[in-house]
């Protein structure tokens, strides 16, 4: 795809492309790149406030998964536990295109039993599912209600009037069931496009044995090209509302960045499994503490397969610096961790310090029936 195809589609969707943002990552030198990420971050984050927020957002918990401390707290363990749990979450946005048309975006719509085909969890299932009580493991890794459901259920949507969905990035996603169906069924998302960066349908082609575990090679077969939009670098879909090309813990990884109605600047991301690893400093666990005074280190990774640690560092420190402070507590960053770490069993001990608590902000007109998404 040449520069010229990508803006081309970008227009034709009524987005913008952010070349203040994408351009820092042409430096190739890790220190000076960083820098500069500083300031182009400072400067977009200010004309993206001035736009003015999005209509709405709601936050709706879905399963919890075990997941290696080590992977978690990239060379801060704060345990010698094995496996913590994380939650994942979606996230219903709506908002303005900048044709003025209002849109859907669903975030991080993740199907549970879909996921569990990945080799990762293949992998957990013979090293702990036999130590387990049945009555948890069919808790975390059972099938529960997926998202499409808790639209309905839980916040009245129709998932006919989702028009976008989006991951983070594409670690355990199978995309078939919500993009084209399966076994004669229709489609979750029947109307809606997958926004994509160009760099994950790229590694889905031809996966590295270091990513294999992390990635379900068939996720898109079958899901007809109408269907992706392949995104080059970061977009600004409307009002309130970006798409920032974060690389590192994948090449195609971005950060969902949203200005939330009377609650500010949040971004959704995996880059850090809790608030705290973005403000290490300040942590309820001594180990995150210690690696930040050790080593002058102000964000502390989510890595499994890093495909670029010095990149994911960057990208992190970019997210603190595009969103606003105070929700999870003080000078902790609003991000909205798209899987956060909970207390368990697994970790007996830790937890985190600093929770972002679910954004639910603003209306849902366009995304419900009977107009009535207003937060009370």
């Amino acid at each position: 795809m040449t520069d010229h195809d990508a803006a081309d589609i970008l227009r034709a969707l009524h987005f913008r492309r952010i070349p203040e943002l994408d351009e820092g990552w042409r430096e190739p030198r890790p220190g000076p790149r960083l820098a500069d990420l500083r300031a182009r971050g400072e400067a977009f984050a200010r004309a993206f406030r001035a736009e003015g927020p999005v209509r709405g957002v709601r936050t709706v918990d879905l399963q919890a998964f075990p997941y290696p401390v080590a992977f978690g707290f990239w060379q801060a363990a704060p345990t010698r536990a094995k496996y913590l749990l994380m939650r994942n979450r979606f996230n219903l946005i709506e908002f303005e295109d900048f044709a003025g048309q209002p849109r859907t975006l669903l975030v991080n719509p993740s199907e549970a039993d879909l996921s569990a085909r990945a080799g990762y969890f293949e992998q957990l299932r013979r090293e702990l599912v036999p130590f387990l009580p049945p009555t948890v493991t069919r808790a975390l890794l059972g099938r529960a209600a997926g998202p499409a459901t808790l639209l309905r259920e839980q916040l009245g949507v129709d998932p006919a009037h989702v028009d976008y969905v989006t991951f983070d990035h594409l670690h355990v996603q199978d995309l078939r069931r919500g993009l084209v169906g399966e076994h004669g069924r229709p489609p979750l998302y029947p109307n809606a496009k997958l926004l994509v960066h160009r760099r994950e349908l790229e590694t889905l082609r031809s996966l590295h044995p270091l990513q294999r575990p992390w990635w379900i090679s068939g996720a898109l077969d079958g899901v007809p090209a109408e269907k992706i939009v392949a995104l080059e670098g970061s977009a600004w879909l409307g009002k309130g509302l970006a798409l920032v090309w974060t690389p590192g813990h994948t090449l195609g990884n971005h950060s969902i960045v949203f200005h939330a109605p009377g609650q500010g600047v949040f971004a959704v991301s995996e880059n850090g499994i809790a608030p705290e690893c973005y403000l290490p400093a300040a942590s309820g666990m001594r180990a995150l503490r210690d690696h930040a005074r050790k080593y002058d280190a102000e964000v502390i990774l989510n890595g499994n397969s890093l495909e670029s640690a010095m990149s994911q560092y960057s990208s992190m420190v970019l997210e603190k610096i595009l969103v606003d402070r105070g929700a999870p507590g003080g000078e902790v960053p609003n991000i909205l961790c798209s899987s956060p770490f909970i207390r368990s069993p697994l970790a007996w001990g830790i937890g985190p310090r600093f929770v972002t608590p679910p954004v639910n902000a603003g209306v849902l007109a366009h995304s419900m029936a009977s107009g009535t998404g207003r937060v009370r």
